[in-house]
């Protein structure tokens, strides 16, 4: 299973994780145990009153920091990726996908086939659900994430989707 390590890019000047001695560099590792996947779990976690926080220190040690704060008191942690995570792509190879129609030569990120269930929430991108592992929908329903925008009609039959999808090459 993939580590996940988050770190620090920024803190909020005179908020809880300068207090307590966080510096850009550190590593999130844990909240009261649990490890944070992405950005959708450590604001879950961080809403608590209480917490544990496990950082990792530039030369590997590790603290454990204990806090007690607010219910909607933030942490005041900026980290080096704004989903914690690493971006989800489109596998899918739909024949009607208007990036695969777009002309060469432009801008790079024009090009990437986002199918991110994370910023459907977060930014209202739309999403073909066909890309999403039980694991996410699990999230969507644990973090009770709405709305989650859908990039097209649902077609109904199996084998249309199998067609206009390319779900048959994968499996």
């Amino acid at each position: 299973m993939k580590k996940h390590e988050h770190i620090v890019k920024s803190l909020m000047p005179g908020g809880i994780g300068e207090e307590l001695g966080i510096e850009p560099g550190d590593k999130l590792l844990a909240i009261n145990g649990n490890e944070i996947q992405d950005v959708f779990d450590y604001y879950y976690y961080e809403e608590s009153e209480q917490l544990l926080l496990l950082i990792e220190k530039p030369d590997g040690e590790e603290w454990e920091l204990e806090i007690e704060k607010d219910e909607d008191e933030s942490l005041g942690i900026e980290f080096d990726q704004s989903l914690m995570d690493e971006y989800r792509s489109c596998r899918n190879k739909c024949m009607f996908c208007f990036i695969d129609q777009m002309p060469k030569g432009m801008r790079e990120t024009l090009y990437f086939k986002d199918d991110d269930s994370r910023l459907s929430f977060l930014q209202g991108n739309y999403i073909t659900l066909t890309n999403m592992s039980d694991h996410d929908v699990e999230r969507i329903v644990k973090y009770r994430l709405e709305p989650i925008f859908r990039s097209r009609r649902q077609i109904p039959s199996f084998a249309a989707r199998c067609c206009t999808t390319g779900l048959r090459e994968r499996r």
